[in-house]
């Protein structure tokens, strides 16, 4: 058998070879799965020995998987024993086991019901030998159309196909809703023929059915509750997404959470509508969306009530599956897994293709290809929990000592186990000086895992950069990095220039005072000062114009050589500076 198993890349990497094995044959080997670090996720990925899928069932009593493999194009009719790890451990064929498809535990766990094309068929779910001989015959049109089976009422529930014909597209065939025995004996339809009719039941709510279907012609969504306690189903409550706003939709997977309240419908381009099992209302706030373009195609809640998973087929690197806590209204960001490869390890999640261990710490998930022609499975280990990120040390600060006004970058290595960084993964920083908290803009984490961000430091002294990672639909949050840097004063240059008169009756000088640091603010003065051979002289101060030019003019007393001096003394932000020049006054 070829096998594989990863649990901290970014792709499943299914098998490209087919599994081989015997009818009823015992499988010894066991997918190789890698160790996750502590609490993070884990995904060992098998590919199925056949080209169809239809159904799982969790035996948690047994440890083990049960995947039925009929369907319309099914050229092998069987039941897959894995156990939880992903091993393959005996195949279930008989000549009555074509068009396998849903399964059922009896409620002790003793009987294994599985329907195919002809009959329902009850196992002894220890040997998988037969049930008081045998078959229960339904005397009904094969069910080459995976139908459903539970128990609600005290009674056997399934749906069959209602056409004569040999199907088509199973998604716009009828089937019915049918009642009886649980270990035989008559059965009577109890419901109309409906397009793509699914049904579910919950030990929450053991007397009632929660089915849903489309509507003939444009498909439409529609859902219904009904009471199983007597042999026809009867209607206690339906909605339907019927109005010329609601997107065609047929529906593809339904479940009951445990405790019966809420019911879960994946809807294809509708999503996945999670509603009220008393009066079909909206379960405010619901889930949320898949991604944009996804379909909706399987849903699941774990069965100690905690977890929903859902399941769909999104473009390129977005989600297929969601997995979050069940209650809608925890506002839990779902954890998000993206299937991409369609030769190994399959692009999106399979109709009916989600099932829980009992206490949700595995989810089994089906994934196949756009042609539906190759199936892996995934054993997610703790599946709602994110892989692990930290970063590779302190962040690095360039320049390593900035001026007031200098953009600095901070740089580092975000490390992501797992899932590589997708497209909006970010972190941000926070900038802690002597005037208080100051954000900084984020940046994106690039596929090495490397980051850079950029600010300018407005203030001289201690610089303390704290960078943030708050975790994705993927991974948890990082433990912050921090680094400190000493802002230092900007450097200023003062200049002044050849002087524009020289006589006695004035002197004009004209400057300039710049600085690469922070702008100098409005009415910064630079202090002049005379000197000739009788001695200093302060001249009043000027004013820097907007774009740093100055003005200076003087009436000199006498001719001759002298010197003028212009000084700035700088500020908090910003180093003195000073220039001279030599005039030699003339009379005019």
């Amino acid at each position: 058998m070829t096998r594989n198993s990863r649990t901290r890349s970014r792709r499943a990497r299914g098998l490209l070879a087919a599994l081989t094995v015997c009818a009823a044959a015992l499988f010894t080997g066991a997918p190789a799965a890698q160790a996750a670090e502590p609490g993070e996720p884990s995904d060992t990925t098998v590919r199925l020995p056949t080209d169809s899928y239809a159904r799982m069932l969790v035996d948690q009593a047994r440890g083990r998987l049960y995947v039925s493999t009929g369907g319309l194009s099914s050229t092998v009719g069987e039941v897959l024993v894995y156990d939880f790890d992903g091993t393959l451990l005996k195949t279930v064929k008989t000549g009555a086991t074509d068009g396998a498809s849903a399964m059922m535990l009896s409620a002790d766990g003793s009987i294994l019901y599985v329907a195919a094309s002809s009959y329902l068929l009850v196992f002894d779910a220890d040997t998988f030998a037969y049930v008081g001989g045998g078959w229960v015959s339904n005397d009904f049109f094969k069910g080459l159309c995976p139908g459903d089976i539970g128990t609600a009422g005290g009674k056997l529930w399934f749906t069959r196909l209602t056409s004569q014909y040999r199907p088509k597209d199973c998604a716009t065939e009828t089937q019915a809703l049918y009642s009886g025995g649980l270990l035989g004996g008559s059965h009577d339809r109890a419901g109309d023929s409906l397009v793509g009719a699914k049904f579910a039941t919950s030990p929450g709510v053991p007397d009632k059915i929660v089915q849903t279907y489309a509507t003939y012609g444009t498909p439409k969504l529609v859902v219904g509750v009904y009471d199983a306690t007597s042999t026809a189903a009867r209607q206690l409550a339906l909605r339907t997404y019927t109005a010329a706003a609601d997107p065609a939709a047929t529906p593809r997977d339904v479940a009951i959470s445990p405790d019966g309240t809420l019911a879960a419908v994946a809807a294809g381009t509708s999503g996945v509508k999670a509603l009220s099992t008393t009066n079909l209302a909206d379960a405010a706030p619901g889930y949320g969306p898949l991604p944009q373009g996804a379909d909706a195609t399987s849903v699941a809640f774990s069965p100690d009530g905690s977890l929903v998973a859902r399941g769909g087929a999104a473009d390129g690197d977005a989600a297929d599956l969601l997995v979050q806590r069940a209650d809608p209204t925890a506002g839990d960001t779902p954890r998000a897994y993206a299937f991409t490869d369609p030769t190994a390890g399959g692009d999106r999640v399979a109709d009916r293709g989600l099932a829980f261990s009992a206490d949700g710490s595995r989810l089994f998930a089906m994934t196949t290809d756009a042609a539906g022609d190759a199936y892996w499975l995934h054993v997610i280990s703790r599946p709602d929990a994110r892989y692990h990120s930290a970063f590779d040390g302190p962040p690095t600060v360039r320049p390593a000592s900035p001026y007031a006004g200098q953009t600095v970058r901070i740089s580092g290595t975000l490390r992501l186990n797992g899932p590589a960084a997708a497209a909006s993964a970010r972190v941000t920083a926070v900038r802690h000086d002597a005037d208080g908290d100051h954000t900084v803009p984020a940046a994106a984490v690039g596929p090495d895992g490397s980051f850079a961000l950029a600010d300018t430091p407005s203030t001289t002294g201690t610089a303390t950069y704290t960078v943030s990672f708050a975790g994705d639909a993927a991974h948890d949050a990082a433990p912050d990095a921090t680094v400190s840097v000493d802002v230092v004063k900007a450097a200023t240059d003062l200049t002044v220039g050849t002087p524009s008169r020289t006589g006695t009756s004035g002197v004009v000088l004209h400057g300039a005072l710049g600085t690469a640091g922070t702008a100098l603010p409005a009415g910064t003065v630079v202090d002049v000062q005379r000197l000739t051979k009788k001695g200093a002289t302060e001249l009043p101060a000027v004013t820097v114009g907007p774009d740093g030019g100055f003005t200076v003019t003087d009436t000199p007393p006498a001719t001759g050589s002298t010197l003028y001096t212009v000084s700035y003394a700088g500020d908090a932000l910003h180093e003195p500076s000073a220039d001279w020049v030599t005039v030699q006054v003339t009379d005019d």
